[in-house]
């Protein structure tokens, strides 16, 4: 049912704006802009798909807003990071692993390691949107990963604890 109701959103549709309205609905304005004002202008396929993936999710699961505000960010920088130049289904594994490895500091900059928090919460809204992507028709708890998501591990942080003794 997901899935029918998501494929009646298309590159012809005349309520492309209001599907995305509807999905934004809750949210700053600020995720309206990026994905109808930098997603949908430059790549309509790619705020298309992530139109239906949250439409899909809301269905599957109960979103909260600042779940579907993450989905929206995440998914519009991964889209801007190769210049909204590529449709999710032409990803690469390469590709996936360049965008999470630029998540990647060097000791001097980061020395708590930060970074790879961001990265395990990029890899796990990655594996999730491409899971769906792949076989949307499949219950979420039983689609197989697609063999570009296969192996990304999950970094462990280098400390014990990221919280420092207070005095």
């Amino acid at each position: 049912m997901a899935t029918l109701y998501a494929k009646q959103i298309n590159d012809g549709d005349s309520l492309f704006e209001t599907k995305i309205r509807e999905v934004t609905q809750g949210l700053r304005p600020d995720c309206f802009n990026w994905l109808y004002n930098k997603i949908a202008s430059a790549n309509k396929e790619n705020a298309i798909t992530i139109t239906k993936f949250i439409m899909s999710m809301r269905i599957e699961i109960n979103l909260s807003d600042y779940y579907r505000r993450d989905i929206i960010v995440i998914l519009t920088r991964f889209s801007m990071f190769f210049g909204n130049q590529k449709s999710f289904t032409s990803i690469t594994r390469q590709d996936i692993l360049r965008y999470l490895d630029s998540f990647r500091k060097p000791e001097s900059i980061d020395p708590s390691h930060r970074w790879i928090g961001t990265y395990n919460i990029y890899r796990m809204h990655l594996m999730r949107f491409f899971k769906w992507l792949y076989h949307p028709d499949v219950v979420s708890d039983a689609r197989p990963k697609p063999s570009l998501i296969e192996n990304i591990p999950q970094l462990k942080r280098k400390e014990v604890s990221i919280y420092k003794p207070t005095d």
